[in-house]
């Protein structure tokens, strides 16, 4: 009688799970370290350089002042504005009404926003004054209340 080869039972496979954790914490290490999180990034400002020590006095007439008070109104001068379209168009308006009386000098725009006011109406209106083409120079400045 001839012999018959055993037959073969095919075997389950295993997979060894025995290192699973220990290549899960590697792979979040991996991510962890290659990963670029990313930064608020503030306002983009370019500053002049420093003038050694000389103060450069500007005249009253010269300045176009934009203020945010404590509760976020904007006034342009002493004039309450409702709105940042409105904003802009007077703002263009004296800037072109300046030039025309002082041969075509810029005048300084000035934002002064007080420090309890929302920091994102200061944001709003310096983004509406650098849509204006004629507004070349604009300052920051904080007004600080009494208290």
């Amino acid at each position: 009688m001839p012999v018959l080869p055993k037959s073969k039972i095919p075997q389950e496979a295993e997979i060894p799970t025995a290192s699973m954790a220990d290549i899960a914490f590697l792979l979040i290490i991996f991510f962890m370290t290659s990963t670029v999180f990313m930064r608020d990034k503030g306002l983009k400002l370019v500053l002049p350089e420093k003038a050694g020590g000389q103060v450069v006095k500007i005249g009253g007439e010269r300045v176009i002042r934009v203020s945010i008070n404590d509760v976020g109104e904007i006034y342009l001068e002493e004039e309450n504005i409702t709105s940042l379209s409105d904003l802009k168009e007077k703002l263009a308006n004296r800037i072109l009404d300046y030039k025309a009386k002082h041969e075509g000098k810029d005048p300084l725009i000035i934002i002064r926003t007080n420090v309890e006011a929302p920091y994102e109406k200061m944001i709003e209106v310096f983004d509406v004054i650098k849509q204006i083409p004629e507004a070349k120079a604009v300052s920051l400045a904080s007004i600080k209340t009494g208290g």
